[in-house]
């Protein structure tokens, strides 16, 4: 049950990630991400700009298609606890747990970076 809320959260983390991911040139260049204005001509300015949506619009595509394949697994771990009995959880069901923590870190990792 905690996977399937974990996935949920981070789906809905994903949402609001690239409105808070993008930000304007000036505030990057101030975190010294890229050369200052007045060192680069309109054009570069430019190639900048469209290189920098061009790794957003990656990151982003990255992040939801993880997310799918969270939803899958959070998925069918529900369907394993549920065909389980109360005395025994088999070994799939912990290693599909792994599996989905993994992927939530990771998830979270593209999320904070760049």
């Amino acid at each position: 049950m905690r996977a399937i809320v974990a996935v949920f959260s981070l789906s809905l983390l994903i949402m609001t990630a690239p409105a808070s991911a993008q930000e304007s040139p000036g505030a990057a260049a101030a975190q010294g991400r890229i050369p200052g204005p007045s060192s680069l001509t309109p054009a570069e300015i430019e190639m900048q700009k469209h290189i920098a949506k061009q790794r957003n619009q990656e990151r982003f595509a990255k992040i939801k298609k993880d997310t799918d394949q969270l939803l899958e697994l959070a998925t069918q771990l529900k369907k394993s606890v549920d065909q389980a009995s109360e005395e025994t959880l088999s070994l799939e069901v912990v290693r599909k747990a792994e599996q989905i923590e993994k992927l939530a870190k990771q998830v979270r990792q593209k999320m904070v970076s760049d």
